[in-house]
């Protein structure tokens, strides 16, 4: 009877993950689709993607603490090695970015469903002698979701 119990609690445990798992990316409410300009960094960051990976833009104005603890419900939070969750652009304004992963992978290398949500929106970075040049930015949350076909 113990073992019985045992076994079915495993089993809902099991089903209840699988679940969660197969949820996988939410937009958030509210959130529009952005389609950057077509331009010859966007054109670099696409083929930079590795193959079978596709990504969508997202804007909202909501907080970025508010779309941050939204995929905390919905994904698991990762932090990307080496990187900060916060920096300081050139105009001192703070940049926020956090990762979510979506189908229980353990990094963002191997999952196949993830976002980063990220505020201000920044639309390229030019790299002069070793210093970034921040351009298009915008004072909004982005979502960047990302999924592999």
């Amino acid at each position: 009877m113990k073992r019985s119990r045992v076994v079915w609690a495993a089993a809902l445990s099991l089903l209840a993950a699988m679940v969660v798992l197969a949820e996988g990316f939410k937009l958030y409410p509210g959130a529009k689709k952005f389609t950057p300009p077509d331009t010859d960094e966007t054109r670099e960051a696409a083929k930079a993607m590795p193959p079978g990976m596709q990504s969508t833009i997202y804007l909202t104005d909501d907080a970025y603490e508010k779309v941050s603890a939204f995929y905390q419900g919905v994904g698991k939070e990762y932090a990307m090695p080496g990187m900060p969750k916060t920096a300081k652009l050139p105009s001192g304004q703070e940049m926020k970015q956090t990762f979510f992963i979506f189908d229980g992978a353990a990094d963002l290398g191997g999952s196949k469903s993830w976002a980063k949500v990220q505020r201000p929106y920044i639309g390229s970075v030019d790299v002069k002698s070793g210093v970034p040049d921040y351009k298009d930015i915008k004072d909004v949350t982005a979502i960047v979701a990302v999924e592999k076909k």
